[in-house]
């Protein structure tokens, strides 16, 4: 699918000289096309379930197609085997589901495979690069929006999450996406009164929560911190404000109340996770005080991570929003305080931030390129800062990367392991087993894919005797995976009624 990235690449030179030679419009419509492309082609990249987090996000999505309202990763609670864990559950809240709600719906319309999987992604993707070319256009010109707009479009950080290659893939791109829309959506509250976009804050909030969970309300945060610098304590103004929150609630506090009537004790256990992230490294997942600084290169890329302090400062001295830019400001470094003081650290808790920081970074570009035209005066700038902009998301892209390896690394682990993941889907997709097998002694947490791809419910370990003798009595047949370097009892090989998978999966985590 590369002719996606070239397609995608040319449109996006074409869109940038349009806009440095002043064509507003058509200039955005090439850029969205651009976008639309890049993302596709993100969407592609890998045909087979990335073993992070997407396969848990994939499977319960495509269980979903069936029951919406029961999110499950074991349909059938076949074995009497431990479903205590969030790896393991039957009813699976480990996340809020309006992503996989998405999925499910996408894979009705196109069928279930793995770019299906990730078109909602690529959906919302298209739509942020909007959402930040208006937040853009709102708080500095039609050039800081444009500029917003391209950072948005060319992040390698939002295609590796459209791809699912690095966690939490689906669920961090609805997640960072809608937070972003109700963060937009105030702006355009802001400029125009409309009770609309007032509403549709609390809306996108409100779906925001429903995806991840309670930072989904970072619009709150930023809208209150404006009103305080703006309106200190006369309380009328901030009627608004308790509007849009009403809206969100009323979004996402229904399913919260369905689950806990419905589903109590693994909504306990969601909940009681959920706050665990505050006092322990949830599975490992640690870091030094200091780790979502790090982090930053990783989120913007590093040329851009080095702009994210004085786009701060030149936004705060120059926006002509100065009230708006210093809730911006404020909330950054809240963000940055509170994730660095909770004990779990994962890599996305600071995106988050991604339109405010993007527009300031845009906004830092525009007042640079407006500087160097004023002072030297150049002929053809136009060109100059074209080819400047261009060579820039060239690098930011590692567009050479992605066109001699088709993925957006040439690490030899990274190559290993998608040969396996390759394998392993091939192996599953051609398993000639009866409609009522059930797999045993899958690898790690391939028994996910295995799932996914087989329809079948599948186990990592190998089944007693009397887990046997159950499935013979529910008129189940037992096959075991018996090429993975473990012992097989003599019990399972010379039990003729049990299928013998003599195939390897490659184990990945």
């Amino acid at each position: 699918m590369r002719v996606f990235l070239f397609t995608g690449i040319s449109f996006l030179i074409i869109s940038i000289l349009l806009h440095f030679y002043k064509k507003e419009k058509l200039s955005l419509y090439t850029l969205l096309t651009a976008a639309f492309c890049l993302f596709y082609y993100s969407a592609t990249l890998f045909p087979f379930l990335n073993v992070w987090d997407e396969r848990f996000h994939a499977l319960v999505a495509k269980n979903m197609m069936h029951h919406p309202l029961m999110p499950t990763l074991y349909n059938e609670k076949i074995v009497d085997a431990d479903y205590s864990t969030w790896d393991r559950y039957h009813i699976w809240l480990h996340k809020q589901p309006l992503f996989m709600w998405q999925i499910a719906l996408s894979f009705k319309i196109l069928g279930v495979n793995e770019i299906a999987l990730r078109i909602p992604s690529v959906i919302i993707s298209l739509v942020l690069v909007v959402a930040a070319y208006r937040s853009g256009k709102l708080l500095g010109s039609e050039r800081t929006g444009y500029f917003s707009g391209v950072i948005i479009a060319t992040s390698p950080y939002f295609l590796q999450l459209i791809s699912g290659s690095i966690e939490l893939d689906q669920n961090d791109v609805s997640f960072i996406g809608y937070i972003s829309l109700s963060i937009w959506c105030w702006l355009e509250y802001q400029n125009s009164g409309s009770i609309r976009w007032l509403i549709l804050s609390g809306v996108f909030s409100g779906c925001a929560v429903l995806c991840k969970w309670l930072v989904g309300l970072l619009v709150y945060l930023i809208w209150g911190t404006y009103a305080i610098i703006n309106y200190r304590f006369n309380f009328k103004k901030y009627f608004s404000i308790l509007v849009s929150i009403a809206v969100c609630i009323v979004v996402f506090l229904p399913w919260q109340l369905y689950t806990l009537a419905k589903f109590p004790e693994e909504a306990g256990k969601a909940f009681s996770l959920n706050s665990k992230h505050l006092t322990e490294a949830v599975d490992g997942h640690s870091g030094p005080l200091y780790y979502h600084f790090l982090q930053a290169p990783h989120i913007y890329g590093i040329l851009l991570s080095l702009l994210i302090l004085p786009a701060i400062i030149i936004f705060l001295k120059q926006s002509e929003n100065k009230k708006t830019a210093q809730a911006f400001t404020i909330s950054i470094l809240f963000v940055y305080v509170f994730f660095s003081l909770v004990v779990t650290k994962m890599p996305s808790f600071t995106a988050v931030l991604i339109l405010p920081v993007t527009v300031m970074i845009a906004f830092l570009f525009e007042k640079a390129i407006a500087y160097v035209n004023l002072k030297l005066k150049l002929q053809k700038t136009e060109l100059l800062f074209s080819a400047i902009i261009v060579l820039m998301v060239i690098i930011r892209m590692n567009v050479i990367t992605l066109v001699k390896n088709n993925a957006f690394t040439d690490n030899d682990f990274f190559k290993d392991y998608a040969n396996s993941q390759k394998n392993n889907r091939y192996t599953f997709k051609h398993l000639n087993l009866p409609e009522n097998a059930v797999l045993f002694n899958l690898p790690g947490r391939h028994y996910i894919e295995a799932m996914f791809y087989t329809g079948k419910t599948a186990y990592d370990f190998i089944p007693t005797p009397e887990q046997i003798a159950s499935l013979k009595e529910k008129n189940k047949v037992t096959a075991v995976f018996i090429n993975q370097g473990n012992e097989i009892p003599d019990f399972i090989l010379n039990d003729e009624a049990v299928i013998k998978i003599n195939k390897k999966v490659y184990q990945f985590e």
